[in-house]
């Protein structure tokens, strides 16, 4: 057994009822933040110590830590952070964390707060004009969950250009989906599940895009209509 494992039992051991509640809680927290970011790191969303992920848990937030790849993040090494940022265990939080904060403290109908930088979609970025919709409606998935998807002019990763031009996009509450030119794209959803989804059919249609050299044909009003009532 870890020593971290073994201090966080004998922590136990002396802690009272209520608290001994909230630290288990916030274990399963971690877990399931830890494997969410496993699964973005698998589905090749992300690469290095690319991309980051955030989600409001209560009044505390967790944090991708910075430096570090989603492939390597254990419940150890995850950022806790209440809501000024203040770390209150694990390691300081990613340079994006502000941003990830900022639109979950607007948007109170979402919990998850998502960067990937899938190949796809930074591709398709790259050649794709900014403004409110970007990738075209090529396939049921990506028009259900993220069309139209907007994206912004690139701006330097870290910039406050960056967290003043993300924050006000998606603090509109019917947007779930942010593409940044030739950077990645940002995705929200109520739970884990939901903000993965997201990007995958999002990347999808990056992909689908660039395979057909942009040729693909479009789904058409009534079908994009049709598919937004299911």
């Amino acid at each position: 057994m870890r020593n971290s494992a073994k201090s966080h039992i004998n922590l136990v051991k002396y802690m009272r009822r209520e608290d001994v509640f909230l630290a288990q809680w916030l274990e399963k927290e971690k877990e399931k933040f830890s494997r969410a970011c496993r699964i973005l790191y698998e589905k090749g969303l992300v690469s290095g110590v690319g991309g980051n992920l955030c989600v409001r848990a209560g009044e505390i937030y967790l944090l991708t830590p910075t430096g570090y790849s989603l492939r390597d993040i254990e419940t150890d090494n995850i950022s806790v952070v209440d809501e000024n940022m203040k770390l209150i265990e694990g390691q300081p939080p990613t340079k994006d964390a502000l941003v990830h904060m900022e639109v979950l403290k607007k948007r109170t109908d979402v919990a998850i707060s998502c960067h990937v930088h899938g190949a796809y979609i930074i591709a398709a970025g790259s050649l794709l004009y900014p403004g409110d919709n970007s990738i075209p409606p090529i396939t049921p998935g990506f028009v259900y969950f993220a069309y139209p998807l907007p994206m912004l002019p690139f701006l330097v990763p870290g910039s406050n250009e960056l967290k003043t031009s993300v924050v006000e996009i998606l603090s509109k509450g019917e947007i779930k989906a942010l593409l940044l030119q030739n950077h990645g794209l940002i995705t929200l959803g109520e739970s884990y599940s939901e903000a993965i989804n997201i990007a995958e059919e999002v990347e999808e249609a990056a992909h689908i895009y660039l395979l057909t050299h942009g040729k693909a044909r479009h789904l058409t009003d009534s079908e994009i209509e049709k598919i937004k009532s299911l």
